[in-house]
Protein backbone atom coordinates (compact mmCIF):
# COMPACT_ATOMS: atom_id res chain seq x y z
CA UNK A 1 0.00 0.00 0.00
CA UNK A 2 1.27 3.83 -0.58
CA UNK A 3 3.41 4.56 2.47
CA UNK A 4 0.82 8.00 2.45
CA UNK A 5 -2.00 6.10 2.86
CA UNK A 6 -0.42 3.94 5.31
CA UNK A 7 0.64 7.71 7.12
CA UNK A 8 -2.71 8.94 7.10
CA UNK A 9 -4.56 5.33 8.54
CA UNK A 10 -1.90 5.56 11.23
CA UNK A 11 -3.51 9.06 12.15
CA UNK A 12 -6.62 7.62 11.94
CA UNK A 13 -6.23 4.97 14.83
CA UNK A 14 -4.40 7.31 17.04
CA UNK A 15 -6.77 9.87 16.53
CA UNK A 16 -9.54 7.21 17.60
CA UNK A 17 -7.68 6.52 20.63
CA UNK A 18 -7.16 9.94 21.61
CA UNK A 19 -11.38 10.63 21.35
CA UNK A 20 -12.05 7.45 23.06
CA UNK A 21 -9.55 8.27 26.03
CA UNK A 22 -11.07 11.89 26.08
CA UNK A 23 -14.75 10.82 25.92
CA UNK A 24 -13.73 8.37 28.68
CA UNK A 25 -12.30 11.11 30.73
CA UNK A 26 -15.59 13.53 30.04
CA UNK A 27 -18.07 11.85 32.47
CA UNK A 28 -15.34 12.28 35.24
CA UNK A 29 -14.44 15.94 34.67
CA UNK A 30 -17.72 16.72 34.52
CA UNK A 31 -18.48 14.90 38.03
CA UNK A 32 -15.70 17.12 39.40
CA UNK A 33 -16.79 19.98 38.78
CA UNK A 34 -20.85 19.69 39.88
CA UNK A 35 -18.67 18.35 43.21
CA UNK A 36 -17.08 21.42 43.52
CA UNK A 37 -20.08 23.81 42.24
CA UNK A 38 -22.00 22.17 45.30
CA UNK A 39 -19.24 22.54 47.88
CA UNK A 40 -19.16 26.24 46.62
CA UNK A 41 -22.61 26.25 47.15
CA UNK A 42 -22.60 25.23 49.99
CA UNK A 43 -19.93 27.43 51.61
CA UNK A 44 -22.16 30.52 50.11
CA UNK A 45 -25.03 29.57 52.13
CA UNK A 46 -23.33 28.50 55.26
CA UNK A 47 -21.08 31.72 55.10
CA UNK A 48 -24.63 33.76 55.06
CA UNK A 49 -25.39 32.58 58.75
CA UNK A 50 -29.05 31.78 58.11
CA UNK A 51 -30.92 29.17 60.34
CA UNK A 52 -31.67 25.88 58.59
CA UNK A 53 -35.04 27.07 58.46
CA UNK A 54 -34.86 30.40 57.17
CA UNK A 55 -33.18 28.79 54.20
CA UNK A 56 -36.12 28.30 51.96
CA UNK A 57 -37.36 32.32 52.78
CA UNK A 58 -33.55 33.51 52.55
CA UNK A 59 -32.74 31.61 49.17
CA UNK A 60 -36.29 32.40 47.93
CA UNK A 61 -35.47 36.50 48.65
CA UNK A 62 -32.67 36.72 47.13
CA UNK A 63 -34.40 34.63 43.97
CA UNK A 64 -36.92 37.65 43.68
CA UNK A 65 -34.48 40.49 44.32
CA UNK A 66 -32.96 40.20 41.00
CA UNK A 67 -29.93 40.35 42.63
CA UNK A 68 -27.51 38.70 40.28
CA UNK A 69 -25.53 35.63 41.25
CA UNK A 70 -22.06 37.11 41.15
CA UNK A 71 -23.17 40.22 43.20
CA UNK A 72 -24.19 37.30 46.34
CA UNK A 73 -20.76 38.10 48.50
CA UNK A 74 -18.64 35.43 49.61
CA UNK A 75 -16.59 35.49 53.08
CA UNK A 76 -15.00 38.75 53.05
CA UNK A 77 -11.35 38.88 53.15
CA UNK A 78 -10.13 39.95 56.41
CA UNK A 79 -8.59 43.17 55.44
CA UNK A 80 -12.38 43.89 54.68
CA UNK A 81 -12.85 44.97 58.13
CA UNK A 82 -11.65 48.24 59.51
CA UNK A 83 -9.83 46.97 62.77
CA UNK A 84 -10.32 50.37 64.88
CA UNK A 85 -14.67 50.60 64.01
CA UNK A 86 -14.69 46.74 63.13
CA UNK A 87 -17.26 48.20 60.77
CA UNK A 88 -16.71 45.85 56.67
CA UNK A 89 -15.53 48.41 54.48
CA UNK A 90 -15.65 46.16 51.24
CA UNK A 91 -16.97 42.21 50.44
CA UNK A 92 -15.74 40.37 47.08
CA UNK A 93 -18.03 39.01 44.70
CA UNK A 94 -16.81 35.67 42.79
CA UNK A 95 -15.70 37.91 40.13
CA UNK A 96 -13.19 39.83 42.48
CA UNK A 97 -11.99 36.59 44.34
CA UNK A 98 -8.68 35.83 42.90
CA UNK A 99 -7.87 32.24 41.75
CA UNK A 100 -7.13 29.74 44.59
Amino acid sequence: MNPKINKITDEIERTKAKIAELQALLPELERRRVEMENAEIIRLVRSASVAPADLPAFLEALKTSGAPAAAITSTPAPEAFDSDAGDEKTTFTEEDEPDA
